[in-house]
């Protein structure tokens, strides 16, 4: 079971009255962390009538192991139970993760199959006005006050003190300017993509570029950032603040040196910041201290949408460096889009070699652009073997180009095989074009054999918008004729 909806508006305190009316009288689990998670499925430990508790469930299916996580948790689903798994989930995360991936770069497969077969429970935003209506609400003075004080029913919100954790990023005091610097950068590498703790290294490197020379100038370099951090963690009617500390995985008290983000903060710098560029300062903080490669690729990529590009290239670097395989990957396409061939194909190999098979895509499609189309195939085939077959049509494409038509039928078989029919329709009209209805017809039947009928179809609807009638009569005919229905041959 999947509860989605924004922050702080009650989706874990729904799920806990949810467990509690419901399965009172199971055990209920609530791992930590991701690691915790994986130790729980690999020791076989969740048992039957055992609620599974994935509160904040992005926080198991982004980041370090996380697809490890997904997939863990879908071979538990198919063991014997009962069992309940129960995540809460933000919609935006929900979307990422469920998203159709970009060819090459599916970054979340395990997590999309895992929420696939998930029909999500929705939690609004607000109370309805026949909800604020019962008495049973005014009978508690909190919910009261939060009814009175609620604009348009959001009465989760004004109990998780959201309003007032905004207010107190904004109040102007002595250290606030300082404070909300902090709370600024920590706003803006949550939502550019840093998941992971923030460390303080970070948010200290970075809340200079946030300040104005005078508010910089009149600062204690002794002690400003202390005041900051302690106004950044101050609690906000004693429930909440901007920076929480985060729980030690491996036992008790905190990390030392990182924090959190609040959800609500989180939430509203996604709105009020969203069309604001981050200061100089913070990207070299992120680059200087921000510790997991997930991270510094998310950030990269952020950086690279709003065309900063030398940005991107440094944080790539950055995390290629750190060992992250999907850094060398953009970094090799990048020297490729630049002219510079072999530092991209050494690129790419270095990514290949340390397991990317994404990478083997980028390779073969390099390749192909540069004419070694011989070299390019093997590559194109074990890409494909990982499941992409976007290289295999495209070489297909360049052989036929290049006046290989035998090749590219090949390759175009190939990708058929595994599920991709483009390059044979492809082929197939070019034979039409061509004049060699015989030879379309033998590479269209190809595609219906593996599927292909609805292009079939699709491609008999756009000759007939184009005024072609007896190319789209031949077109359905075949495609109907894919499908079972006996046809006259063309």
């Amino acid at each position: 079971m999947l509860v989605r909806g924004e922050s702080c508006t009650g989706k874990t305190r729904a799920s806990f009255e949810a467990i509690r009316a419901c399965l009172k009288d199971w055990q209920l689990v609530f791992p930590k962390n991701v690691r915790r998670l994986l130790d729980l499925l690999d020791a076989d430990a969740l048992a039957p009538r055992t609620v599974l508790w994935l509160n904040e469930a992005q926080n198991f299916l982004t980041g370090t192991d996380a697809e490890e996580a997904a997939a863990a948790l879908h071979s538990r689903l198919e063991q014997p139970g009962p069992v309940v798994i129960l995540g809460t989930l933000w919609p935006e995360y929900y979307r990422t993760l469920t998203a159709t991936p970009k060819p090459g770069k599916d970054a979340h497969p395990n997590a999309r199959a895992l929420l696939g077969q998930v029909k999500p429970v929705d939690v609004p935003v607000s109370f309805t006005a026949t909800a604020l209506r019962d008495p049973l609400v005014h009978r508690d003075g909190s919910l009261a006050t939060a009814v009175s004080t609620s604009a348009d029913g959001r009465i989760a919100q004004t109990l998780a003190a959201g309003p007032q954790l905004v207010d107190h990023y904004y109040q102007a005091t002595s250290h606030s300017p300082y404070g909300q610097a902090v709370i600024t950068t920590a706003m803006d590498a949550r939502r550019l993509g840093h998941t992971s703790p923030l460390p303080v290294a970070l948010l200290k490197a970075a809340a200079p570029g946030y300040l104005t020379e005078q508010q910089r100038a009149a600062a204690d370099p002794d002690s400003w950032f202390a005041h900051a951090l302690d106004y950044a963690r101050e609690r906000v009617k004693g429930v909440v603040a901007a920076l929480e500390p985060v729980a030690n995985p491996d036992g008790m008290g905190a990390l030392p040196d990182v924090y959190r983000l609040s959800d609500y903060l989180d939430h509203h710098a996604r709105t009020i910041r969203c069309h604001t560029f981050p200061p100089d300062s913070f990207w070299t903080a992120a680059r200087d201290h921000a510790v997991s490669t997930t991270d510094l690729e998310a950030l990269a990529e952020a950086a690279d949408r709003r065309g900063r590009y030398r940005i991107a290239a440094d944080l790539y670097q950055r995390a290629a460096d750190a060992g992250g395989t999907g850094a060398l990957a953009e970094l090799a396409w990048r020297r490729g889009r630049a002219g510079d061939l072999d530092a991209a194909e050494h690129l790419y190999q270095q990514a290949i070699d340390a397991g990317d098979t994404g990478a083997l895509a980028g390779l073969a499609q390099l390749r192909g652009r540069t004419g070694d189309l011989d070299g390019a195939e093997p590559l194109a085939q074990r890409a494909a073997d990982a499941g992409d077959t976007g290289p295999l049509v495209e070489l297909a494409w360049r052989r036929g180009e290049a006046g290989d038509l035998d090749g590219a039928e090949r390759l175009a078989q190939r990708a058929a095989d595994t599920g991709n029919i483009n390059a044979l329709v492809r082929l197939a009209r070019r034979r039409e074009e061509d004049g060699d209805l015989h030879g379309a017809e033998r590479l269209a039947q190809r595609a219906a054999d593996v599927g292909g009928r609805d292009a079939l179809i699709r491609l008999a609807r756009a000759r007939e918008r184009a005024g072609d009638a007896e190319g789209a009569k031949r077109w359905r005919r075949f495609g109907l004729e894919a499908n079972g229905s006996p046809v006259q041959p063309w």
